[in-house]
Order: C-alpha cells, then structure tokens, then sequence
C-alpha cells in the first residue's frame, strides 16, 4: 500500500515475534500508550494453530473465494486464521481478506509475499507469519473503529487517505471501490457496518475502546491534537 495508515502501535510494541518497522517513527507519547495497553497487544499476537476453528464455514467460504479469484496466492488456506484472528473483536474476517485482495491481490503483489504483509501495513511493515499480519491488522481496524469508523467508505479514510504524501500515482482513490467490490463478492454488504452482529449475522463481545483506541494515526497532514 502507498499510504500513510493507523498503526496499532501497542501491538507493534508488544509482540514478542521480531518486525521490522521499516520507516515508522515511533514517539515517545507512542511507547507511553503502548505500554499501558500491552496486555491487550500480548493477547492479540497470541494466535495459535490450536485457537483456529478449522471446520468454520466462514473460514471455508473464505478460502473457496480466494482459491476462485487467486489460485497461486499463498493464502489460499487463511480463512481460518482470519476467523480466528477477528474472534472477539467484532470485526467481520471477510473484511480482511477484502483488504488484502485490494492491497496486495491477496498476497501476490508488491513486498506482499516477502514479508508476511498481505494487508500492505506500514509502511515499511514485515512480520515472521501471516498470523502477526493478521494480528496487527484487525487491532488496527478495532482503532479505528473505537474512534468511529464503521463503514468500509469510513476505515478508507484512515487507511489510504486521498492525497497522501507518500501517494503520488493518486492508487488510494480506488482502495474503497475496490474493498468494497471484494467485500460484496464474499457476501458482505460494503456500505454496510462491518463490525458486530450486523456485519457478521453473531454477536462477538464488544469492542474495548478503552483498549482499541490508541493507534498511531498517520495522516497526509498531522492531525491537530
């Protein structure tokens, strides 16, 4: 992705699995928030096999559509990681597997497959597995959820802002049309919510803002605080 996203800087802090930050700055004020919510950001790396619900047919509906639209992407069997990763946040997986169709063509294009990146966070952002990806992309959505975006249209402007410095091809004015389109594919409604019971047809527990809602938001311009 070439924009500027909200990065989930406590999960960044947190994780014990090495990543390379590429050309992130993290403040001070950052550190600060990440270390008082490392409890959350420690549970959020904790994905394991044993966590992943294999016979969902949430996460086989998901790996059906990425094997039908990329028969060579390397996350051909993530659907029940993506489940996994998106339980208890209220976030819809069909989302991120929507995300990383239009940033990477599910894991195919760009640094995507090199490291562990599908969903283009960062920039600059490597991780040691798809899980660690998946991790830091849903606390990165729950961030940007507790702060008020619901829609795919709404996480657009947080995630590839129109107008980005780091931009200059003008890409990020697709990234919504695009995630939407994916987004409808898998079934999901893409000017709908997409978290809790209407996105998802469940009800998860809600979203901690207390807890979500300390990412670092990187915009075309600095935000006045």
């Amino acid at each position: 992705m070439r924009a500027p996203l909200v990065v989930f800087a406590a999960l960044v802090l947190a994780c014990s699995a090495p990543i390379a930050l590429g050309g992130i700055v993290l403040t001070a004020v950052v550190a600060t928030l990440a270390a008082a919510h490392a409890p959350v950001a420690r549970a959020a790396c904790s994905i394991t096999d044993t966590a992943v619900p294999m016979h969902s047919p949430l996460a086989q509906a998901i790996d059906s559509w990425i094997a039908d639209e990329v028969p060579a992407s390397p996350l051909t069997a993530i659907g029940p990681a993506l489940v996994a990763g998106a339980a208890g946040s209220g976030l819809d997986p069909r989302l991120l597997a929507a995300i990383a169709m239009q940033e990477t063509r599910l894991g195919t294009l760009g640094g995507g497959p090199a490291v562990d990146n599908p969903f283009g966070l960062g920039p600059g952002l490597a991780f040691p597995n798809w899980q660690a990806a998946i991790a830091l992309a849903v606390g990165t959505l729950q961030a940007m959820h507790a702060g008020g975006a619901t829609t795919i249209a709404e996480i657009g402007a947080h995630w590839a802002p129109i107008g980005a410095a780091n931009d200059p091809a003008g890409l990020n004015a697709n990234w919504v049309g695009g995630v939407a389109a994916a987004y409808a594919q898998l079934g999901g409604d893409p000017s709908g919510p997409v978290f809790g019971r209407a996105a998802s047809g469940t009800s998860p527990p809600p979203v901690d803002a207390a807890h979500c809602g300390s990412g670092e938001k990187r915009y075309p311009t600095s935000p006045s605080t």
